[in-house]
């Protein structure tokens, strides 16, 4: 097949991947300016019967219009062209430089929770506009997800819409079709049994995601034999609602699995809540990184509390860590002017109960941006405002007080707002 021009236009260079089912190609398409690369299916027939011939056909142009209609996402590979030459069926897809989602999740090198995450709402989102037109991709895997190399986002690749071509031309001309669609690990029970449905799907990303999280493949997890479910709990340490979010993904019975991708992805963005980070990560540059970490996603107890809580502006985040401490610093000015005027005192005392009162309303309006020790200074500042506003009214000592926590205060803010400075960036 290599060096071979096909509809007169398409010369095979280099072999993909070769199986039971087809065979796939980088070839270059030859009319185009350039010779741009393009990628090629071949579909294996299992008959040259001219019933089957003919059922085939009309499938294979009713396949290729479904993939016309999904290469409209961005994370889908176009359809170029398809056609039939010398009773073989063929598709024309843009070729998608990267590498798969399987040359970063590598054995026993398990990612955090905010990477899985993060590759769960990407494919999830693809996942919802496939499903949106009643397509069910089949095998959703590792090798079947590339991360674009133009922008790090996952194109799904693959689709079994031409495997299960073949085994429906089989159904209908009343010839024997045994071989489930799909990649033992990654398939669900009804799946393998040959009756797929949409959140086959569901639970073929759920062990994605699981494998990642592990480091292990699929068929090195057990299974539960009275229940079926797979067992991989004991191998993470991740927050209880990513973990019930998972275990509701792989169900081994389709009922009481998530029925649609926009389901999974309601709960996976109300996972929004940072906390201290616990596990390595894998930088952006694909090279591992020693000893780097991330934040995690927290998990609270209550789905209502998160639902209620705000998205906090992305602009706060950093400029709460430049300005959190400034009103920590008026305790070092009641050192510097002691005997300034009483204006400016009044001034000060104003300035701190309205940063006590600030802090609450951040952590009840944007808890994710909230710190523990909030709460305390919330009631340092607001305490030490009193104080100086009503000055006359309490002893040397007291102000004395006010003038050391504030102080001590201003130490811890700065160095902590210092930190915070260098993570933004």
């Amino acid at each position: 097949m290599l060096g071979k021009l096909l509809d007169g236009r398409y010369q095979v260079v280099q072999i993909l991947s070769s199986g039971g089912f087809g065979e796939t190609y980088i070839s270059q398409d030859t009319r185009r300016p350039g010779n741009p690369q393009c990628v090629l299916k071949l579909l294996k027939l299992a008959s040259s019967d001219t019933q089957y011939l003919q059922i085939a056909r009309r499938l294979f142009n009713s396949e290729a219009e479904i993939l016309e209609q999904l290469g409209n996402h961005d994370q889908i590979p176009r359809l170029l062209a398809y056609f039939e030459e010398e009773q073989q069926f063929f598709l024309v897809q843009e070729l998608i430089v990267g590498r798969p989602l399987s040359h970063y999740i590598r054995p026993n090198e398990p990612w955090s929770e905010s990477q899985v995450i993060h590759i769960l709402r990407d494919i999830l989102q693809v996942l919802d506009f496939v499903h949106s037109f009643g397509v069910i991709h089949r095998d959703i895997k590792p090798d079947n997800l590339i991360k674009r190399d133009a922008d790090a986002k996952l194109v799904l690749i693959d689709f079994g819409a031409v495997k299960q071509m073949r085994t429906q031309v089989a159904v209908d001309s009343q010839m024997p079709a045994t071989v489930a669609i799909g990649t033992p690990g990654y398939m669900s029970a009804e799946q393998a049994q040959g009756r797929p449905r949409q959140n086959s799907d569901i639970y073929a990303i759920g062990i994605v995601a699981i494998q990642a999280l592990t480091g292990l493949f699929p068929t090195q997890l057990t299974e539960n034999p009275e229940t079926g479910e797979v067992i991989w709990q004991d191998k993470v340490q991740i927050s209880p609602r990513l973990q019930a979010i998972l275990e509701k993904m792989v169900r081994y019975h389709f009922s009481t699995r998530y029925q649609t991708a926009s389901e999974v992805l309601r709960d996976i963005e109300q996972l929004t809540v940072p906390v201290a980070p616990t596990q390595p990560v894998i930088a952006n540059n694909n090279s591992r990184v020693s000893g780097a970490t991330v934040q995690q996603i927290s998990v609270g107890t209550n789905m209502e509390d998160i639902q209620r809580t705000s998205t906090p502006p992305s602009w706060l985040a950093p400029t709460l860590s430049t300005v959190r401490y400034i009103p920590f610093a008026g305790g070092a000015l009641v050192f510097l002017f002691k005997d300034a005027a009483d204006t400016l005192v009044i001034l000060l005392g104003i300035a701190l109960i309205g940063a006590g009162v600030g802090l609450f309303l951040l952590r009840s309006i944007y808890s994710r941006l909230a710190r523990d020790y909030d709460a305390v200074f919330a009631v340092v500042f607001s305490l030490c405002g009193i104080l100086f506003l009503f000055q006359d009214k309490y002893t040397t000592q007291e102000i004395q007080i006010v003038e050391y926590l504030l102080s001590g205060a201003a130490i811890f803010s700065a160095s902590n707002s210092i930190l915070l400075r260098l993570k933004f960036k």
